[in-house]
């Protein structure tokens, strides 16, 4: 791959690293019709625990995609960016699935777009590693 495209896939991926980070910090305040439960975890954990968890999961998720945007660009023939790539990705959909609250109205606002591209991530290190090596 040239390094030129590299460079470019590792600058997507650090910005949908510093979404998750700068968003997550923040959640669930921008979105007020948040119900304040998960669809995924019911009534088991709700209010303040839950709060911190989706928090706590959007920023672990977030270090991980901005920890593999650097070793992308920087040493992408080292095979620790696709742990890193997988973690983020997986932690990041996990995160979505954790802060939905059920609402269908509510899916972009509460982050489908960005469980799509962790989705993409975690496929993409699964599936195309091979070809993110140096050429």
């Amino acid at each position: 791959m040239a390094s030129w495209l590299r460079y470019a896939i590792a600058f997507v991926v650090f910005a949908h690293g510093l979404v998750y980070v700068r968003i997550g910090s923040v959640l669930p305040g921008p979105i007020k019709a948040w119900r304040g439960r998960s669809w995924l975890l019911g009534d088991s954990c709700t209010g303040d625990h839950l709060r911190r968890l989706v928090i706590s999961l959007h920023v672990v998720a977030g270090i991980a995609i901005l920890a593999c945007a650097v070793a992308l660009a920087l040493a992408p023939s080292q095979p620790w960016w696709r742990a890193l790539a997988i973690s983020g990705g997986a932690i990041g959909v996990v995160a979505f699935a954790v802060f939905w609250d059920g609402q269908t109205r509510l899916l972009f606002d509460e982050g489908v777009i960005g469980a799509g591209a962790s989705l993409l991530l975690l496929i993409g290190a699964i599936t195309f590693a091979p070809a993110v090596s140096p050429s």
